[in-house]
């Protein structure tokens, strides 16, 4: 079955409520990667690129970072969200990085490379990062971060398990994205090239009412019927677990953010 773009149509910035789905993907998932990054060593006056920057909250927290003798680009096929929240210190790129031609990318020679919920979404995504290896400067360090589903095992509710279940299946089916391609890390990275290769795992949690909640009430209502069309769970187990995810007392370990990092074998001059 042929697949489509992630974006294209499911996730679209274009899409009811995408504007406030992706907002949340910065308030769930932000301080873990500013830690990641921090962890990294300091990046004033560094050269940094945000691939999939969304709406930029991380391009924009990695420009204060920066500061004025650094530069941050934040890289994405649809700018649009960039451009409306105006980030001052960012230079925003409007490509795609899986099938632009080099000519049509930013310059490589980067001190830092983000791509956060990025990979597991490119059909291409083994060579994509091999692509941005090859953009890092002597010594420049990569980091890249995907979720894996820790609900389907780890929920004691059983619909919960199911509908997550399904969502993945919904996932590889509908738009050939990879939510186990995480499991792998931090080997892609090794096999890539880097040295120095870690990594390092971010549970949030989803308590009814929470941030964290409505971001995953947002993400499997938007593929309501992807998920049914699964046949894996029917519509009275998808109202099951999407009323439970709201019922005050909830608590559940969320998608675990899985963060990989490494640095360029060339030495920094």
């Amino acid at each position: 079955m042929e697949t489509e773009e992630y974006g294209q149509r499911l996730y679209g910035f274009d899409q009811p409520l995408e504007r406030e789905r992706i907002a949340l993907i910065g308030e769930v998932f932000d301080a873990f990667t500013h830690r990641r990054i921090a962890d990294l060593g300091p990046l004033s006056g560094r050269r940094c690129l945000d691939v999939g920057a969304g709406p930029g909250t991380v391009a924009a927290w990695l420009a204060e970072q920066a500061g004025p003798r650094g530069e941050v680009i934040a890289l994405d096929r649809d700018t649009s969200l960039l451009r409306e929240a105006d980030h001052p210190g960012l230079r925003i790129w409007e490509a795609d990085v899986d099938t632009a031609a080099d000519a049509e990318l930013p310059p490589p020679g980067f001190d830092l490379i983000h791509a956060r919920l990025t990979l597991c979404h490119l059909p291409r995504r083994e060579e994509v990062l091999r692509r941005l290896v090859s953009w890092l400067a002597p010594g420049g360090h990569l980091l890249v971060s995907d979720v894996i589903n820790t609900m389907a095992s780890g929920s004691a509710h059983p619909a919960v398990r199911t509908m997550t279940s399904a969502f993945d299946h919904a996932l590889v089916t509908t738009l050939d994205s990879d939510l186990n391609y995480a499991r792998a890390y931090p080997t892609p990275l090794t096999e890539a090239g880097l040295v120095d290769v870690d990594l390092a795992a971010d549970i949030p949690l989803v308590r009814a009412g929470s941030r964290t909640a409505r971001f995953w009430e947002l993400t499997f209502d938007a593929m309501r019927t992807e998920i049914l069309a699964t046949g894996l769970i029917d519509a009275a187990g998808f109202s099951e677990a999407m009323n439970h995810l709201g019922t005050p007392g909830t608590h559940e370990l969320g998608y675990t953010l899985v963060s990989a990092w490494g640095r360029s074998a060339s030495p920094a001059k």
